[in-house]
C-alpha cells in the first residue's frame, strides 16, 4: 500500500512539474499556427502582385484551371516552414530532444532543397524559352521557304530543351548532395548521349540544306571556270 501510494505521489508530482512545460509547448504551437497562417496569407498576396503565378505558368507547372497555383504553393511552403519551427520549439519545451534534433537537422537541410529547386526552375525556364524561340522562328518563315529552321528536324527544339533541363537536374542533385560520384558519372553519360543525339539530328535533318548549299557552290564555281570560246583564225572561214 505504501509503495503504491509513493508511486502515485511521484507520478502526480512529475505531472505537476511537467504542466508548465506542457502549457508552454501548447502556447508555442498556437502562436506558431497564428504566425504561419498570417505569413502564408501575406506571402500569397505579395506573390500574386509580383507576378509569381505568371512565372509558374511560363515554367509549365500551373495550368489555366489553377491560375494562382504558384502563389498558393509558395504560401503553403511558408506555412509549413513556420510550423516546423514551432514544433521544434515545442519539442524542446517538452524535453523531446530526439524529435527536436531530427527537426533541426531537417530544417538545416532545407536551404539545399531550395537551392536545388531554384536551379531546376531556372533550367526549366531557360529550356522553355529556347524551345519557344525555335518554334517562333520556324513559324515566322514564309511558307515554302527553304530556311535552315524549316528543314531542321522537329525533335530539335525538344532535344535542346531536354538537354538544358537535364543539366539543371544534375546541378540540383549535386546541390542536394545525393551520391556525388554517381551523379557526376550519370551527368557525363547523359551529356554525351545528348551530344550524339544532337549531332545525328543536325546531320540527318540538315542533309537537304547541305546538299543544296554544296550544289549551289559547285554551280557557281563551274560558271566561273567555263572556258571562253577561242577567236576565229585569220583566213579560215567559219
Amino acid at each position: 500500500m505504501n509503495t503504491t501510494l509513493h508511486w502515485l505521489t511521484t507520478a502526480f508530482d512529475r505531472i505537476v512539474a511537467f504542466l508548465p512545460n506542457l502549457i508552454a509547448g501548447l502556447v508555442i504551437l498556437v502562436l506558431g499556427w497564428v504566425i504561419a497562417f498570417a505569413l502564408a496569407r501575406v506571402t500569397r498576396a505579395l506573390a500574386r502582385r509580383l507576378g509569381f503565378d505568371r512565372v509558374f505558368a511560363k515554367l509549365g507547372v500551373s495550368t489555366g484551371a489553377e491560375p494562382n497555383a504558384g502563389s498558393h504553393w509558395l504560401g503553403s511552403l511558408v506555412y509549413g516552414i513556420v510550423m516546423l519551427v514551432a514544433v521544434l520549439q515545442a519539442s524542446r519545451a517538452w524535453k523531446l530532444d530526439f524529435v527536436a534534433d531530427g527537426l533541426a537537422a531537417f530544417i538545416a537541410y532545407l536551404p539545399h532543397v531550395f537551392a536545388a529547386l531554384l536551379v531546376f526552375g531556372a533550367s526549366l525556364y531557360v529550356g522553355n524559352w529556347v524551345r519557344d524561340r525555335f518554334y517562333r522562328a520556324r513559324a515566322a518563315e514564309p511558307a515554302g521557304a527553304a530556311g535552315t529552321l524549316g528543314t531542321a528536324p522537329r525533335i530539335l527544339p525538344g532535344l535542346v530543351r531536354g538537354g538544358i533541363i537535364a543539366v539543371g537536374a544534375f546541378m540540383g542533385l549535386r546541390e542536394l548532395q545525393v551520391a556525388p560520384e554517381i551523379v557526376n558519372a550519370a551527368f557525363v553519360l547523359t551529356l554525351g548521349a545528348f551530344a550524339v543525339a544532337a549531332a545525328l539530328a543536325f546531320g540527318l535533318g540538315g542533309r537537304e540544306v547541305a546538299g543544296r548549299v554544296a550544289q549551289s557552290w559547285w554551280e557557281r564555281r563551274s560558271s566561273y571556270r567555263l572556258p571562253s570560246s577561242p577567236p576565229p583564225r585569220a583566213g579560215v572561214r567559219a
